[in-house]
């Protein structure tokens, strides 16, 4: 309607150039003829106008397809997973920043054939999943989205190489798979916290550990607010630098951390930073448990958690959240 309605002025407007003027005579000075042209321009200008677009995609890139999220400071990384073997094991998905010594990443359960590496900072990222190991599965094995991952994975595809992720803020980078099992030793970086080794929640009691030499803790959960938040389960093996967690989400009132060496531990459970919930609440598994946590017990000492091969310790309660500060170790992990 609107185009019709130019379009009608328009003719209006050549209709009058065409026209004699008052008094009979033809325009004739360069200056009415400017005026004129300036006017028609304008119609034209008017008759083509459209609404500004804000882009919200890029075009797919080397690197998988990018889509753009307007306003947001970070990125994230997403892609499918792959394992040489019928089922997928549980892995540690990692993104490196390139040239930093900074690093994201998330635990992927058994099965579980995606993943996405939120809150990434702008930046070219190294994508490489290690394998957790345990129920039969190896641990530390790595897989990278190297160059031989678009190339096809085939047997001339012998460039192992990983491929640099260009990030920007408020970019969602799909398609970033890390594929590449065949790369020899050493071609990909170490797992930054190469001492975890843990089965996420809701493993079997009683099941195998996976592991010759290993054993399991497994305990119920509590917190002191009226709902259960994330917790972070850390097994602080004694007398060593050595430590192994496990994460539980909202609401899960029992775990089970598998695949620990045989030894002595320490086990303290620390909040997650999540809805509000500080960060630095801690309840260990001290004293102050088996005696019921009442006013008159008052020993916050951590128990020693004896861990057998093949066997699970069980009962391990880390609800002491009443010890002053300073009486558990800081949460470990970065």
């Amino acid at each position: 309607m609107r185009k019709l309605c130019l379009s009608a002025a328009l003719l209006c407007l050549l209709a009058a150039a065409c026209a004699p003027l008052s008094g009979g005579s033809l325009p004739g000075t360069s200056g009415s003829a400017a005026a004129l042209a300036k006017i028609v321009q304008a119609t034209l200008s008017a008759m083509t106008e459209q609404a500004p677009k804000t882009p919200v995609a890029l075009l797919p890139s080397a690197t998988g397809a990018v889509v753009l999220t307007p306003g947001s400071a970070t990125g994230s990384i997403s892609g499918s997973l792959t394992y040489p073997a019928d089922s997928l094991p549980p892995m540690y998905v990692t993104a490196f920043q390139v040239g930093t010594q900074s690093y994201r990443y998330v635990i992927t359960q058994a099965g579980q054939g995606t993943y996405e590496i939120d809150s990434l900072a702008p930046g070219k990222y190294n994508i490489v999943a290690y394998t957790i190991g345990g129920n039969g599965f190896p641990a530390d094995l790595q897989g990278g989205y190297t160059q031989a991952v678009p190339c096809g994975l085939a047997t001339e595809c012998a460039n192992h190489v990983l491929i640099d992720v260009p990030l920007a803020a408020g970019q969602v980078v799909k398609g970033i798979s890390p594929s590449d099992w065949n790369a020899p030793a050493g071609t990909f970086p170490a797992f930054p916290q190469s001492g975890l080794f843990a089965t996420p929640v809701g493993t079997p009691a009683g099941a195998g550990t996976g592991s010759p030499g290993s054993g399991s803790i497994a305990g119920h959960l509590k917190f002191p607010a009226s709902t259960l938040h994330g917790l972070r389960v850390v097994a602080f093996k004694v007398g060593s630098q050595s430590y192994y967690y496990i994460e539980t989400s909202p609401g899960d009132s029992s775990f089970r951390l598998d695949n620990i060496p045989s030894g002595t531990y320490h086990v303290v459970a620390y909040s997650l930073p999540e809805n509000g919930t500080p960060a630095d609440a801690a309840g260990g598994y001290t004293k102050m448990v088996p005696c019921g946590l009442t006013a008159a017990c008052t020993d916050h000492s951590l128990i020693d958690v004896t861990v057998n091969a093949g066997q699970v310790t069980s009962g391990i309660d880390p609800d002491d959240y009443s010890a002053p500060a300073g009486a558990f170790p800081p949460d470990p992990v970065p």
